[in-house]
């Protein structure tokens, strides 16, 4: 029957047994950079944890979504800036075809001209980012607009004009609605582009100067339009910029928060672990001066 261990060699195994658990927690921590590895760690540190990394993958895909709008709003402005551009050369030829001296075979070499405005318009309308139809609204997989002479304005509108998609920032509030196609070249509210160079073009097909001339009132009030939209564009470009840029900030705090809450001290735990080597060699050098009449006579 083995002899009962004595008072101070429990007390010598307990606190050898304490140094030797905190050196392997210290390890731990320096082998995985984690301060809190696991729930049983620090518990009370976890909701804070938790709640830290949610908010960093929240703003990470706010800043995914917010590119992918930011490469969406860069196109859909130089659509517009290229838009503005035709209808100005629609204005001049209809300044050309206004002045009366224009004879039927320089007509017909016109109007073919504002034909070839009118279709790059309708490409303009169907501007695409990634797959997707950017000026058409909620249906972004059909395009918005197709050249078709049988219509009043010289097109047919081939998606509904619906757009409920709001673009928000990573706190959810509202950056910017997407425009429409019918928003920007067919306007129900003055304005109408598409209507405006359709209106050349027959006065251009049918000879008439007058038509012509009556054309730039529409072409120059079409031009205000597509600047006015053009500057909605720039806002929400602004509007997204800043939006993306205060996510990626969030981010920057939040991962230094979770540094602190989460990882460990590196510097810290390699002069605790030195500490505790030395503990423990300590304790080890000392059983060579207790008494051999205790558990250590049989461990020897």
């Amino acid at each position: 029957m083995l002899p009962a261990v004595n008072g101070p060699s429990e007390q010598f195994l307990t606190n050898l047994d304490q140094i030797q658990s905190a050196m392997n927690t210290v390890q731990r921590q320096l082998s995985s950079g984690l301060r809190v590895g696991q729930a049983s760690d620090d518990p009370s540190a976890v909701p804070s944890i938790l709640k830290t990394q949610s908010e960093i993958a929240q703003n990470n895909q706010a800043q995914t979504n917010l590119n992918q709008v930011k490469t969406e709003l860069l196109t859909g402005d130089a659509s517009l800036q290229q838009a503005v551009t035709l209808v100005e050369q629609a204005t001049t030829l209809a300044a050309q075809a206004a002045s009366g001296t224009s004879t039927d075979a320089q007509n017909a070499i016109l109007a073919a001209q504002v034909q070839g405005i009118q279709q790059q318009l309708v490409n303009l309308s169907n501007t695409s980012v990634g797959g997707r139809y950017i000026f058409s609204g909620d249906s972004d997989q059909q395009a918005a607009y197709a050249l078709d002479s049988t219509q009043p304005n010289g097109v047919r509108q081939l998606a509904a004009a619906k757009s409920t998609q709001v673009i928000t920032d990573a706190n959810g509030n509202p950056l910017w609605t997407p425009m429409t196609a019918q928003d920007i070249f067919d306007s129900q509210s003055g304005g109408n582009v598409f209507a405006a160079v359709n209106g050349l073009l027959t006065a251009l097909q049918n000879n008439d100067s007058a038509a012509a001339a009556a054309s730039v009132a529409s072409l120059n009030t079409a031009d205000d339009h597509l600047n006015q939209q053009l500057g909605l564009i720039g806002i929400a470009e602004n509007r997204v910029s800043d939006a993306t840029t205060a996510a990626s900030q969030s981010v920057t705090t939040q991962t230094a928060d979770l540094g602190t809450l989460r990882d460990a001290d590196t510097a810290g735990d390699a002069i605790q672990l030195s500490q505790l080597n030395t503990q423990q060699q300590a304790a080890l050098s000392a059983r060579a001066t207790m008494s051999q009449s205790n558990l250590f006579d049989f461990l020897a």
